[in-house]
């Protein structure tokens, strides 16, 4: 997700899975957050750490009813502003097993 600002994926039902990015501290912003429905996800946890050198942020969720679902991570500039969306994910929860599920 580090060069896309929109991107989509495909989880099962009661599956836990990773979102993580780049933090956009080089830009002088910091993330705020992310907005996303509390019915189809639950935020597990939210982790800041560093890569190689890189400040990065991972988001784990697990998906809770089948659907479709956005995922909006915030930013903010570090000297205050207003917020905005860093990255957008299209989250699809299916049921089953295989593409066709």
């Amino acid at each position: 997700m580090d060069e896309d600002y929109s991107t989509a994926l495909r989880v099962e039902k009661n599956a836990v899975f990773a979102l993580d990015v780049l933090r956009p501290a080089a830009k002088g912003y910091h993330i705020t957050g992310a907005a996303f429905d509390p019915v189809m996800l639950r935020m597990e946890r939210y982790l800041e750490y560093d890569d190689d050198g890189e400040p990065r942020a991972r988001y784990l969720f697990t998906a809770l009813q089948e659907g479709v679902t956005d995922v909006l991570v915030r930013m903010a500039p570090e000297g205050g502003g207003d917020t905005t969306t860093y990255r957008q994910v299209t989250v699809t929860i299916a049921s089953g097993g295989g593409w066709f599920g």
